[in-house]
């Protein structure tokens, strides 16, 4: 009798060997800018307000399910590229409405 060489079933490797390599903090100049044109280093901070101010109200809204979506895969699709663990909804729908704010002169 022969004993057959066999492949274990089951592979000991980490689940995140697979994922790919983080994308160099290195971004070309187009990816700089905000949706309204503005570069994001103009916009207001996402994670820290200058003035000390903590996201502390809840602002109870409606939005469209599609827009709701979005803004989690930014949320996520930010986080991983710059690494920055305290970007969240809140800090973006913040900065968003400050933008907005300033824009129309309010």
């Amino acid at each position: 009798m022969s004993s057959v060489k066999r492949e274990p079933v089951l592979r000991k490797q980490h689940p995140a060997a697979s994922l790919p390599e983080r994308p160099s903090q290195v971004q070309s100049d187009d990816s700089d800018f905000a949706p309204a044109g503005r570069r994001m280093s103009d916009a207001a901070p996402v994670a820290n307000d200058p003035a000390g101010e903590k996201l502390v109200e809840q602002h109870n809204v409606r939005i469209r399910q599609s827009t709701k979506a979005r803004l989690s895969r930014a949320v996520d699709k930010l986080r991983y590229e710059t690494g920055d663990r305290s970007i969240s909804a809140a800090s973006i729908t913040d900065a968003a409405i400050v933008q907005y704010l300033e824009r129309n002169g309010c």
